[in-house]
Order: structure tokens, then sequence, then C-alpha cells
């Protein structure tokens, strides 16, 4: 099926105005009430690319503000039936994911963020949790730390009252015998097979709209043929968010490069997300750090990762609504002690996130955090 260039609306303006008005145009909340307000939260027929280097964060993020925190919103108002989720995950395996989530309800659920074992504090983890957690005895020797009885039985909560929710329940074959809110997949396939496929969920939940037009065929004679030229949701009120961990382990098309296949892939998420109004979460690891002197110089504290950073990685700032990067300054590397105003030695636990580049709202903007990677939490810090 020929990809169209145009960018359809299958939504007038009156009507989008009296969605307004009845409140139904107001985004998912990502938990982060500086980002929130920077973004209008999260919209339907938006796409959002989170950009940084690898081990800052990135997919921690996207967990917390666009799977998370906007499913405990969609639980409390009672509007779960609206909300789904697709996640290409090609670099954390469902069990892996599941037990990260779970660290995420021991803090959530029950307050628990930290476990004592032998006089010494660890944080909570989805490795305490799987039994990976070591302890280094007096003697240099190590030992997993043990789950204890209580937090055995707030997993079993967890497990039962949010995991199979979410990621639906299997059985001991890894065979899904009950649907959650998340459809999640870990087969890498390349952008052809991840667009054909999500063609097919579109049509399972609404209806193309197509219309005939004439062309000539190879010898010129007249044919006529049909087009795609609108679509109609079963539920118009649904949110499909479609998270891809990351763009670069995409599977390639033959003979494309990493660009082209980024691109490709981009190119098909754009006309998904203008036509059935679907919205696109990507994940990309910047190839290239921070680290031109000169540039490093001249923004001192106030240096965070942009537009240019991500340019290597496809047309990513092009097409996204929303290009959000995130920064580490405590990397030896950038030898900084202040970042924003934020005295790092007084925040271990820093991350800034960056409204990069935007559509529709204002950019760049700031939001200082604290990022809990063990829990999946993150908390503001400020933001100016």
């Amino acid at each position: 099926m020929p990809i169209r260039k145009e960018k359809y609306c299958n939504m007038n303006f009156k009507e989008i105005f009296k969605q307004g008005k009845a409140g139904r145009n107001i985004g998912l909340s990502t938990g982060i009430p500086g980002l929130d307000q920077s973004i209008n939260g999260i919209q339907r027929k938006s796409t959002y690319s989170i950009a940084a280097a690898p081990k800052c964060g990135k997919t921690t993020l996207a967990d917390f503000s666009f799977v998370l925190m906007p499913y405990l919103e969609a639980l409390k108002k009672g509007t779960l039936e609206n909300v789904h989720w697709i996640y290409f995950s090609y670099e954390i395996d469902r069990i892996s994911k599941e037990f990260k989530f779970a660290a995420f309800f021991m803090y959530y659920d029950f307050g628990v963020s930290q476990i004592t074992y032998k006089g010494k504090m660890y944080e909570m983890s989805q490795d305490y949790l799987m039994g990976k957690l070591l302890h280094k005895n007096e003697d240099g020797s190590l030992e997993i730390i043990p789950v204890s009885e209580e937090h055995e039985e707030m997993l079993k909560s967890i497990y039962t009252n949010r995991i199979i929710p979410i990621f639906g329940e299997y059985d001991d074959l890894g065979k899904q015998i009950k649907r959650g809110v998340m459809t999640f997949i870990e087969d890498p396939e390349n952008p052809t097979g991840l667009y054909k496929g999500l063609m097919r969920y579109a049509e399972a939940h609404g209806t193309f709209i197509k219309e005939n037009y004439t062309t000539k065929d190879d010898s010129g004679r007249d044919i006529t043929l049909q087009r795609i030229v609108g679509y109609r949701p079963t539920n118009p009120d649904k949110f499909t968010i479609i998270v891809t961990d990351h763009i670069r382990k995409l599977k390639r098309e033959r003979g494309f490069s990493m660009k082209e296949n980024i691109d490709k892939w981009l190119e098909y998420s754009t006309w998904l997300r203008n036509m059935c109004g679907f919205t696109f979460v990507h994940i990309v690891h910047m190839n290239r750090g921070l680290s031109n002197v000169e540039r490093l110089k001249y923004a001192g504290e106030f240096v965070y990762p942009t537009g240019d950073d991500v340019k290597d990685s496809g047309n990513i700032s092009e097409e996204s609504t929303i290009l959000l990067t995130m920064f580490k300054p405590q990397d030896e590397k950038y030898n900084l002690k202040v970042h924003f105003g934020a005295d790092l030695t007084q925040y271990p636990n820093y991350r800034s996130i960056h409204v990069a580049d935007s559509r529709y709202t204002e950019c760049p903007v700031h939001i200082q955090t604290n990022m809990y990677g063990g829990i999946n939490v993150f908390t503001p810090l400020k933001q100016f």
C-alpha cells in the first residue's frame, strides 16, 4: 500500500472545538508536572521522541511517563478501556520488564523504595525481586539477597492486581492465556513488518475510508485503483500508544543503512499517526555525546542535548511533534558541578529533561528531576 505524503484530518474544526469544551482534548499525564505543562500532556495523533546518550534513563522515562502514569490515571478515572499500548521492546525482554514494573508498584502501592540487608541499604529494584542482587560480606564473599517473606506477599499481590492487567497472563511455555492493556512484542521486525502489523491493528479497531482514482498502467491504459483517504476509529476516545525501544534496534530493510532504516520507520509511523491518530513514542540512542569542547565551554552549566545531536539518526526532529532530550551531567567527561543552577552534589539522582523541539508549544524548556531507576520513578526538582 503506497504511503501518501498528505496530512489527513478525520475531524472538522467544529468537532474538535466541541471536544475541547467537553474536556476530551486534555492529554494524559506524564506524572511530571513541569513536563505536562510544557507539552500539554500526552496527546493523540502525536509523536514523542526521547533522545539521550546510553544509560541516561530514556527507557525509564518512557515507562514512567508514557506507560505507568497514564495507566494509573486512566485506571483512576475509569477510562482504561480507552487506552491500549503496543510496546516494541528490543532491549528488555517481557519478564524483565514485568519485574521492572513490579519494582515500581512495590513503591507506588506499598511505599517500599529501599531494602536493608545485614545493615546495608539497597534500592528496591527488579534485580532484588528476581533474586539477582548481590551483597558483599566483610570477608569479600558474595551472596544473593533473598526476597523477604513480607516482600514476597506484596509481590504476589502486585502480580495479580498490576502485572497481569497490564501485560496479560502467560503459561509456563510463554503462551499468552489472558490479554492485558499492553501488547508486548520482543521479536525484531523491519519497518515494513511493523507497518503491516499496525495496519492490521488499525483495521481491527476501525474502518479505513477509501476512494477510487484513475491512473495509467505501464502500457498507458487507464485503470481504476483505490487509495485510503481517511480512518474512522470504532472508539474515537481511544488512545493507542506505540513505544519503540529503541529505533536503532529495528531489523534492517534489505540494503538499507541505519539512517535509511530509521527514516523508513519514521515515514510509516508519521503516516499512521496522521491517518489513524496513533501516538508514537520513539526511544533514540544518540550515537555521539556532547563532546565538543568549544560547545561545552560556551554553554557551561547550561549545556543540554539539542535537535542537532540527533541529526545523524534520521529525520527524528523533523518527524516528531515533541523532541525530548535527557542529560546526565554527572558524567566525568563533562566535569560539571552545577547544572542549570542545581548543585549536583546535593542531587545524586539528578536528571534533566529538555523539550528541545516542539511543533505547537514553547521550546526549549528545561525540567530538572530526580530519577530513581530501581523503582522507575521521576520526581520534580524544579522548572524554569
